[in-house]
């Protein structure tokens, strides 16, 4: 095993165009957001905003696990899938405890 980093040429790309895409999907959380407050009878919205607002960084991670399985460093894949893994078992285990 060398020392060299491994590299992704299309990694800069895709962080662009991921960044990108966060963006717009945080314009729609804040339109969602402000909805729910304006319109009657909508406040489910806000929790929509919510759960996407914490789905952006998981969703993420997801991304980054399958770049790194791509490159073939698995150390950081099998970290970014051990980390989701742990987000997942918090709310079964606030659900199982009642």
């Amino acid at each position: 095993m060398t020392g060299a980093p491994r590299v992704d040429p299309g990694q800069a790309v895709a962080e662009e165009r991921l960044g990108e895409r966060i963006g717009r999907v945080l314009v729609v959380v804040a339109a969602l957001a402000v909805a729910g407050l304006v319109v009657p009878g909508a406040r489910w919205l806000d929790g929509v905003a919510i759960g996407v607002l914490v789905a952006i960084p998981l969703v993420r991670v997801a991304w980054l696990a399958v770049r790194w399985w791509a490159i073939r460093d698995r150390r950081y894949a099998l970290a970014a899938v051990v980390l989701l893994v742990l987000v997942a078992i918090g709310p079964l285990v606030a659900l199982l405890a009642g």
